[in-house]
């Protein structure tokens, strides 16, 4: 994990996340493997197996000073009692994303509990700590398996079973995003302990 400053370059594109868990991670690679084989899975870019996670908050491109106070606010921050503790998530199956009028991704929703709800806004006033823009739609967890191509605009049909799968997350991750030909790659930068007592 890197964490001096010296090793990062004078910008970095970031976000915070919370990584799937062993279950959450079984299941899905089970999903993604079966959309692959859909008719229609050439005209959607698909996510890395890798690369999958919980967006918290996007940050885009943050200097090495914004960085710096970045983790020192969100140390302080996630170290109140009143701050999010560890979160039991639930997970849906597949659905289109954000809906099926408007078709721009696959992704398997996450529930809004309250402790979910709060790390979004502890997040979301980290970034307005730096300086950034609030953000410009509101919170909805989504893990997003796949992007549709603008080519693809109707005519998905996920053919899955309805079901929830339950998640524990207790570690907020701060991302270093790389955009590679291939596609982006992900370098976890800080991992912060989620520990307050805020968990429901």
């Amino acid at each position: 994990m890197v964490s001096k400053l010296t090793e990062l370059p004078a910008t970095i594109r970031t976000f915070l996340a919370l990584n799937p868990d062993a279950e959450a991670c079984a299941a899905l690679r089970r999903y993604r493997q079966r959309l692959l084989t859909m008719p229609w899975a050439r005209d959607v870019k698909w996510t890395a197996e890798a690369n999958l996670h919980l967006t918290i908050r996007f940050l885009g491109e943050i200097d090495t000073a914004a960085y710096a106070a970045l983790v020192a606010w969100l140390e302080t921050a996630l170290r109140q009692p009143e701050a999010p503790g560890s979160l039991d998530l639930e997970m849906t199956e597949p659905r289109v994303f954000p809906s099926p009028r408007q078709p721009r991704a696959i992704a398997c929703l996450v529930a809004a509990t309250p402790g979910l709800t709060a790390l979004a806004a502890l997040a979301e006033a980290g970034a307005q700590h730096l300086g950034l823009s609030p953000a410009d739609k509101p919170f909805r967890g989504h893990v997003t398996l796949g992007r549709l191509r603008a080519s693809r605009t109707s005519g998905i049909r996920l053919e899955i079973t309805p079901a929830l799968t339950r998640w524990r997350a207790d570690t907020l991750v701060l991302y270093r995003s790389d955009l590679q030909p291939d596609g982006p790659r992900y370098t976890a930068l800080q991992q912060f302990a989620l520990a307050g007592s805020f968990s429901h």
